[in-house]
């Protein structure tokens, strides 16, 4: 999923869980709470939809960021995502590529 595809995503959902919004004040400088209006419900409804999509990232530390004034920007979010696909991508091919340790273990085992 490129950064792009993931802005997208977040401006659909923000959208989606804010009706007072449209497409175009969601912008990736705008904040969440100062230029969107979100509040605790509305972060919360969002970042619960991402987590339903998204199992594999837990987003505690870019809230525990956000919460600090002017971080809570829409890039900010993306930015957060991307990285932590990248890593979860980067950790899966890393599995991929390492031989099977267990498999290699039942081979000896069954050989000798």
């Amino acid at each position: 999923m490129h950064r792009q595809e993931i802005l997208d995503h977040v401006r659909n959902i923000i959208l989606a869980t804010n009706n007072g919004l449209y497409p175009d004040d969601v912008s990736e400088f705008a904040s969440m709470t100062y230029d969107l209006g979100m509040d605790s419900f509305h972060l919360e409804s969002m970042i619960s939809r991402l987590k339903d999509e998204v199992a594999d990232i837990e987003f505690t530390p870019w809230y525990v960021k956000a919460s600090r004034r002017g971080h809570d920007t829409v890039g900010s979010l993306v930015d957060f995502i991307d990285e932590r696909v990248a890593q979860l991508a980067s950790a899966r091919s890393a599995d991929e590529a390492s031989p099977s340790t267990s498999a290699d273990n039942r081979l000896e085992l069954e050989a000798a």
